[in-house]
């Protein structure tokens, strides 16, 4: 099975100090994922096949060092399924919050115009 997961997300939070927007500029420079970083808002995207949940693990250590923000991290799973699936982050008091999701389908129809 091969899976392409494709990330898109935004966040916003209270202004950061030097040193933790350091910090969080080390962790993604480390990764070698570029991320969109400023002092009170992150914007990240990624696309690719990803080895040991690389970017969970990158963003649970960022939701600990933000604490809280708003927005979400949202993750498209492509694989071997008909539909992609979905997965949806937030960060909530230091930690990083999962929701999983589906594209339900309706019945056919034939279009009106």
């Amino acid at each position: 099975m091969s899976e392409i997961r494709t990330y898109d997300g935004y966040f916003t939070f209270k202004i950061l100090s030097r040193e933790k927007a350091d910090y969080l500029d080390d962790l993604f420079a480390e990764a070698g994922i570029e991320v969109d970083l400023a002092l009170q808002s992150l914007e990240f995207s990624w696309m690719g096949r990803e080895r040991d949940h690389q970017v969970r693990k990158l963003f649970m250590a960022v939701a600990k060092t933000l604490e809280d923000a708003e927005g979400e991290l949202r993750c498209e799973i492509d694989d071997d399924k008909v539909d992609p699936h979905f997965e949806f982050f937030t960060i909530k008091q230091g930690q990083l919050l999962l929701q999983r999701g589906s594209l339900v389908r309706e019945g056919e129809l034939i279009p009106q115009v």
